[in-house]
């Protein structure tokens, strides 16, 4: 509270003196000790902000590397039961016999990268935070001595303003007092941090040079390490395998002309193209057919990365997804008709008449006995809707259809989705 009330009690002086309505004391030979210590601050950091960044940077480029690596393999590993790639794809050879090799450099590269980046963790980064402690409470006393330098003007003025006041009244005597003793009070207090402040930091300056310089070079050297141990790495693997040599033009364009038309191809796989949602498609085609009992089938126009799904699956060489059957008629028992009364001419008293006895109850539906079914093979969820499984697991058929070349609704772990019926098995 106190601290608030002197914050206010600066205020107007402080707008003041911006303005150049009064006066301001300076002081150069502190205010260029002060202009060294920001920089100092920016130094810190700005070398604080680039070692984060670049830990950041190598983390994120091993784990990305290392996530090629293995997507690579996968991509150029053969199939279950398909042998002899290398004679099928001459032209692939060389990178189908190396696909291993790489994953095997990429998680060695990052384990040995790993204690590089912890040491700039804890020989870096650990220390310039605790530095920064220490200049965040320097910061604070040059904060109480520019408070302290605003109380001094502000008394100083005012006592100067009421000295030089020709007629002075009672009450300019009383508080000509009274300003005497706060400005000696102000003046004794800046007086003391004003003089502590010049004699201590110019000495911190010098051994925050002499600490900071170290830091610059410790972390100049660190990354130069990581570098090189990059390089001799990935030369290591490349021996024998790739010209190392080549520009990196050359490079580009011996990429391009070995490329062809390979961009084009992929783009034209069913997998690479937009998969529409199954719910929305199983919705679609419930709305299509005027709200009758739900569809699981796909149609093969639309879901055509599901087809390609299917068609590789080992139970079938081809899967062609067809329109799904029409709904079964669901059978149910029509309700009575309504009690019509009798005609107004019959010789029964209305007295005599008795109230219409009520339609007799609906029979429930008898419930269908619990199917269940076993999974042959792993299936991968493709879309949103989809149920995925693993071979061996039983599955409850929530709906299925006459054919395994359909798409059926089933639960498993309380989850419900769709899925091939060639995967799974009757138990």
């Amino acid at each position: 509270m106190k601290g608030i009330q002197k914050a206010f009690a600066r205020t107007p002086h402080m707008l003041s003196s911006k303005v150049g309505m009064t006066k301001k004391s300076t002081d150069p030979e502190f205010d260029d000790y002060a202009r060294r210590f920001e920089s100092i601050e920016k130094a810190t950091e700005k070398l604080l902000k680039d070692s984060k960044a670049y830990t950041e940077s190598v983390t994120n480029l091993f784990t990305h590397g290392a996530d090629f690596s293995n997507h690579f393999s996968t991509i150029f590993h053969p199939l279950g039961g398909e042998y002899g790639l290398e004679s099928k794809h001459p032209e692939a050879e060389h990178t189908i016999t190396n696909v291993d090799g790489y994953v095997a450099a990429m998680e060695e590269l990052k384990s040995s990268v790993v204690p590089e980046l912890e040491l700039i963790e804890s020989r870096i980064v650990g220390p310039i935070k605790e530095f920064q402690g220490i200049l965040k409470a320097i910061r604070k006393s040059i904060t109480k001595r520019e408070h302290k330098l605003v109380d001094y003007d502000r008394y100083n003025n005012s006592l100067t303003k009421l000295r030089d006041k020709k007629e002075k009244t009672l009450n300019d005597e009383k508080n000509l007092f009274k300003l005497e003793q706060d400005f000696e009070v102000a003046s004794t207090e800046y007086d003391y941090i004003n003089t502590a402040m010049k004699n201590e930091l110019p000495r911190f300056l010098v051994q925050a040079t002499q600490f900071i310089d170290p830091l610059f070079h410790s972390f100049y050297y660190m990354q130069l390490n990581i570098f090189y141990l990059m390089l001799e790495k990935l030369n290591g693997f490349a021996e024998g395998k790739f010209e190392v040599t080549v520009p990196a033009a050359q490079i580009a364009s011996d990429y391009e002309e070995h490329r062809s038309d390979a961009l084009e191809r992929i783009e034209a796989l069913n997998i690479a193209k937009r998969i529409l949602s199954t719910s929305r498609m199983v919705q679609a085609q419930r709305a299509a057919s005027g709200g009758g009992g739900p569809s699981i089938g796909r149609s093969p126009s639309t879901l055509s990365s599901a087809s390609s799904m299917a068609s590789r699956s080992p139970a079938s060489s081809t899967f062609s997804k067809k329109a799904p059957p029409p709904p079964p008629g669901s059978a149910s028992l029509a309700p009575p008709p309504p009690y019509s009364p009798p005609a107004a001419n019959t010789n029964i008293s209305l007295a005599a008449k008795k109230a219409p006895p009520p339609p007799p109850p609906l029979k429930p539906k008898p419930k269908p006995a619990v199917q269940y079914v076993v999974a042959l093979y792993d299936f991968s969820a493709q879309a949103d809707g989809d149920l995925d499984f693993k071979a061996g697991d039983r599955i409850e058929v929530v709906e299925r259809t006459e054919s395994t070349e359909d798409w059926w609704t089933g639960r498993l772990n309380g989850r419900t989705g769709v899925f091939p019926g060639n995967y799974v098995q009757d138990t």
